[in-house]
């Protein structure tokens, strides 16, 4: 964009105004790529005039300012009588092939493993990508970190993209929104990146918490949204946190995250880790020369040593193959042992198992709810603290040997008959809520397995 913008300078000082506005200030900054700066151009007439009084000029300058290429791309399809798509349509493409929808094309939903602490999220997912605007809008999908959320976010692009050529689809975190607004900006050119954004038919933004963080740009995207759904457009928002758990934002967007869909991807149990595993193997056993046997013992190992990541459980794997590829690699057929695992694996993983503690307990707790330790054992009653505190100690009492005098000393002097309230609340609940009842079931088995 800036490159771009230093050629605009340069053209207006070999240009008159009029001749300016009417042939360059119609371009559009499509994108940086390999060193070529890509423009679009709205219509076959100011490409032809570009081409031929302008072009090499430009061309010179780019080289000798930046040594870039430079690159026309037309955002229209040459008449023919034997296409059928009208001129919108045919726009769309273009913007589609040219404004990078970001998307990372390995990810899709046959590849993402479908389990039962995922499940409803990717039916949402599934639904949305084949009724944009239809079913969920907005989607919102939560989850801790590494679970496969940002997985579902490019698997929806990339099936719209796949069977609906004409939508428009792009992908970014909200901290690529920030950056492009504040690039937009230094050159007063706000309508410009409103206009991009209000105009696309699929937009799906990743770690939208960080929105409340940015600023102006927080109220750029309040008008995007608002826009895109006014519209009809369809808006899946991935973030590491429930809207009412994100500091700052609006009630006015909280609600409006509600109309649609809010979704989350549990923490996966030991058999569902396995069973990504598994899945993850398969899609490498073309990526290697040799085919390692991997035992389900050594599957065992990897799924119990790390329970909380799918991110680090996939890097483990991939530290595994690597190292079984060196040693072996003028061999087939070898199996990689459960010993050469935890050799290999050594600094990646803790393989001494934790006593079960209440602190443990504690910070597990703390940190599942975006709390602090201090708060979930201090004297508030907020609802947002003493819930998560009734769940802690309800897990205390279930996985440890303390007392309940105990269990309250460790919550800030709590009589023993406060952790007996909460022990009894909790367990009420899981009696009358199967998704609560599963969600307690995760927690627990994460210190059990």
């Amino acid at each position: 964009m800036e490159n771009f913008n230093k050629i605009k300078t340069y053209l207006k000082t070999i240009l008159d105004k009029p001749t300016y506005d009417k042939w360059v200030e119609p371009l559009t900054f499509i994108k940086t790529m390999n060193k070529i700066i890509f423009v679009g151009s709205p219509d076959k007439k100011k490409t032809s005039w570009i081409k031929k009084n302008l072009l090499e000029k430009i061309t010179t300058y780019a080289k000798n300012e930046f040594n870039f290429a430079f690159k026309l791309i037309p955002f229209y399809e040459e008449e023919d009588d034997e296409k059928t798509l009208n001129l919108s349509e045919k726009n769309k493409l273009k913007y589609n092939d040219f404004y990078s929808s970001n998307l990372q094309k390995k990810y899709t939903f046959d590849s993402f493993a479908q389990l039962d602490a995922n499940r409803i999220a990717y039916s949402f997912a599934y639904s949305v990508s084949e009724f944009p605007a239809k079913s969920y809008n907005p989607l919102y999908i939560y989850s801790d970190v590494g679970l496969g959320k940002t997985h579902l976010l490019y698997a929806i692009g990339n099936k719209i993209v796949e069977t609906k050529k004409n939508m428009s689809v792009i992908y970014l975190t909200s901290s690529d929104l920030m950056n492009e607004y504040v690039e937009y900006s230094r050159f007063n050119k706000r309508s410009e990146f409103l206009k991009k954004y209000t105009s696309v038919d699929v937009l799906l933004i990743d770690d939208i918490q960080y929105i409340t963080k940015w600023g102006g740009t927080s109220e750029q995207f309040y008008y995007i949204f608002n826009k895109l759904i006014q519209n009809e457009k369809q808006i899946v928002i991935c973030s590491d946190k429930h809207p009412d758990n994100i500091p700052d934002l609006q009630d006015r967007i909280k609600s409006r995250f509600e109309w649609g869909g809010i979704v989350d991807i549990l923490p996966y149990d030991l058999e569902g880790r396995i069973v990504i595993l598994k899945k993850k193997i398969d899609e490498r056993k073309n990526l290697f020369k040799s085919d390692f046997e991997i035992p389900e013992e050594v599957l065992y190992f990897l799924a119990s040593s790390i329970k909380d990541n799918i991110r680090k459980l996939e890097g483990a794997l991939n530290r595994l193959i690597g190292y079984a590829n060196l040693k072996y690699s003028d061999k087939k057929g070898n199996k990689i042992t459960l010993d050469f695992a935890k050799e290999a694996l050594k600094p990646y993983i803790s393989i001494k198992k934790k006593t079960i503690t209440i602190e443990r307990i504690q910070e597990y707790i703390a940190k599942k709810f975006d709390l602090k330790l201090k708060d979930l054992i201090s004297k508030s009653n907020l609802k947002k603290i003493a819930y998560p505190r009734q769940i802690a100690m309800y897990m205390c009492k279930k996985l440890t040997k303390n007392s309940l005098t105990e269990i309250g000393d460790k919550f800030g002097s709590k009589h023993h008959t406060t952790v007996l309230h909460s022990v009894r609340k909790i367990e009420d609940k899981t009696k009358n809520d199967q998704e609560f009842l599963k969600k307690i079931n995760y927690f627990i088995k994460f210190f059990k397995e």
